[in-house]
């Protein structure tokens, strides 16, 4: 049986030492096998997710929250008939979400959207889209507020894939040509999104572990061969660099978009259950439970190295909306380590300190005074000689100063923060040889 059958940044601080806090956040399901599988991440307070029955992967219900976790309510999608399950989630506010619903997975499968936050949804797909007998919609993924692609189960012999200019209001087919052709019964991998998005380009995993690419919000597609079995796992931190893994804990890396993907053997405490990127930096983030090693890490490093972030906390699938926000779902296990049901969602509230620990070292880089009294800082990096991007992130991820570095090695940077309210803060710079992150103390 697959290892998804059973269940079913971060963050390198100052001195090498790995801050990060996760807060379990109740969610009321209807029964305690319920857990919260895939992640819709909007920002720091807005969060949807699908539920997963037990070790079925589907149910008709979803969980939302729209004050950053304090509360979640969970919610079944009225209109459904018993047959239908829904198989993914993409959400773009606390109002509007969509959702791919499969009929029992022999078609017709639909997609659904809602702008009122859960209480309706209107079905925007016609009969005779995702009709096939094996074909189902499993992906939906939007690249601004109009334009997003569909991507489903094969039909006869290519998957079935959509894309639509008006937020869904109509999705159109893309000529069979520039469909990918399946390898025999090949399919979308079932149960979890193997899903990834960077820019205009989309990847999405299938269970013969290959990976399929569009650069262009879904219109044409190509497709690669991993070297894996089972993918369980895909991220990428830019359009050229990404990660998958798969069910055995195994990690490929690509650096051309996902054309080519070379074997890598990762020291430290890697995970083989959740894969994310948070985005805007080059950080990844595994996270595991129980039998297949519980907590979480990150790598700088395109998935070489991982650092802990912790290694008690039991989390199924993972997805971060900035170095200081990201939710996993939360498991319990019983005692062989087997997935025994929900635990609501764990939050990551932590502060992410530095994305490169050496390169911060190598620059040079120092605050003084740090903590400062007043809020007033100046910044020193004797090895920074390009001018620098600079900007400063509150608990929440949010922008509160930017400005730029004209002359990093002839001059400190004067950063004012005596506005702000006290607590810790983030200098982002962003540097031409990667991102470096400094914590910020106010007083």
């Amino acid at each position: 049986m697959h290892k998804q059958l059973l269940f079913l940044s971060a963050f390198l601080a100052v001195g090498a030492t790995a801050q990060a806090q996760w807060v379990n956040q109740p969610v009321t399901n209807s029964t305690p096998d319920h857990v919260n599988l895939a992640i819709s991440a909007v920002d720091a307070n807005v969060a949807w997710t699908t539920v997963a029955g037990g070790e079925e992967f589907y149910s008709q219900l979803f969980s939302r929250t729209i004050n950053g976790g304090t509360t979640w309510t969970t919610t079944a999608i009225p209109g459904l008939t018993p047959n239908d399950l829904v198989t993914g989630i993409y959400a773009q506010s606390a109002t509007t979400a969509w959702v791919t619903v499969a009929a029992d997975f022999v078609g017709p499968g639909r997609i659904l959207r809602t702008t009122d936050g859960g209480a309706n949804w209107v079905t925007q797909t016609t009969a005779t889209q995702f009709a096939g007998n094996n074909s189902f919609p499993t992906v939906v993924r939007f690249f601004d507020a109009l334009n997003g692609v569909a991507v489903g189960n094969p039909n006869n012999g290519r998957f079935e894939i959509y894309t639509t200019t008006n937020a869904g209001a109509t999705w159109t087919t893309i000529p069979a040509a520039n469909a990918p052709q399946a390898q025999g019964v090949e399919d979308l991998v079932p149960g979890i999104p193997v899903i990834a998005q960077a820019g205009n380009s989309i990847w999405v995993g299938t269970d013969e572990g290959r990976i399929l690419r569009s650069t262009d919000r879904g219109l044409t597609w190509t497709v690669a061969a991993t070297g894996l079995e089972f993918l369980e796992a895909v991220a990428f931190r830019d359009a050229l660099n990404g990660l998958a893994l798969d069910e055995d804990g195994n990690y490929v890396r690509t650096t051309d978009g996902g054309a080519t993907w070379a074997r890598i053997s990762p020291t430290g405490p890697v995970h083989t259950i959740g894969l994310d990127n948070v985005p805007g930096t080059r950080t990844y983030v595994s996270t595991g439970f129980g039998a297949y090693g519980p907590g979480s890490s990150y790598s700088t490093d395109d998935g070489q190295t991982w650092v802990a972030i912790e290694s008690t906390v039991n989390h199924v699938l993972v997805d971060f909306v900035s170095p200081s926000v990201g939710w996993s779902g939360g498991l319990r296990v019983d005692a062989n380590g087997d997935a025994d049901g929900g635990n609501g969602m764990n939050k990551y509230t932590g502060i992410t300190l530095a994305t490169n620990a050496a390169l911060a070292a190598r620059l040079g880089i120092s605050a003084f005074p740090n903590p400062a009294p007043d809020g007033r800082f100046l910044v020193r990096a004797a090895g920074l000689k390009a001018a620098t991007p600079a900007r400063v992130l509150d608990g929440l991820g949010r922008t509160v100063l930017a400005q730029t570095w004209t002359s990093p090695a002839l001059a400190p940077l004067a950063l004012d923060l005596s506005q702000q309210t006290a607590g810790v803060y983030v200098l982002e710079l962003t540097t031409p040889d990667g991102l470096v992150r400094q914590k910020l103390v106010v007083r």
